[in-house]
């Protein structure tokens, strides 16, 4: 059981670790889906570059938000 506990939280601390300041703003929007892994930190690296995007990515981006949006509803 503690062996468990403990990959799990090694698992938890890796999923933290994820570094998407390397990934590129089209890969990041790209990633974004329904039922996707690590939304809110893609959606905080995203938000962190909105001032620089280009009008075509802010367009895919305030695309995805909305459909992330219909689904939550």
């Amino acid at each position: 059981m503690k062996k468990l506990f403990l990959a799990l939280s090694a698992f938890t601390l890796l999923s933290w670790a994820i570094d998407y300041s390397e990934r590129s703003t089209q890969e990041l929007i790209a990633s974004l889906h329904p039922g996707g892994k690590n939304i809110a930190l893609i959606l905080y690296e995203l938000k962190k570059r909105e001032a620089s995007m280009t009008p075509e990515e802010k367009r895919a981006y305030k695309e995805k938000l909305k459909e992330l949006k219909n689904v939550e509803k």
